[in-house]
């Protein structure tokens, strides 16, 4: 999940204009967001204790999204998208590093 977020954060480090105009990089944002989902999946499946341990995470949010873009890709609202890769992605990982830290 630390590599998406990663990924994402590089992304989007090339800005709003370049996220608008280059299909390949939404493409990829969208990829990192889903697989953000698929793992909050296989965490909550593997170990749910472990899952609310780390109350923070949202992990059902994740999951609905991830099934939300899959399922419905033909309605991606690129402003929410955009939000998520700016505002949520980068909470989240700040909050999975402390947790990883804290339970190793």
């Amino acid at each position: 999940m630390l590599e998406a977020a990663d990924s994402i954060a590089s992304y989007i480090g090339r800005g709003r204009d370049d996220f608008d105009a280059d299909p390949a990089l939404r493409d990829g944002v969208l990829y990192q967001i889903v697989v953000l989902g698929e793992a909050a999946k296989a965490v909550v499946k593997a170990d749910a204790l472990l899952a609310a341990e780390i109350s923070e995470v949202e992990w059902s949010l994740l999951a609905r999204m991830r099934d939300r873009l899959t399922h419905t890709y033909w309605a991606t609202d690129r402003e929410i998208v955009w939000l998520t890769a700016t505002r949520d992605i980068p909470a989240l990982r700040e909050v999975l590093a402390a947790a990883i830290e804290r339970l190793a």
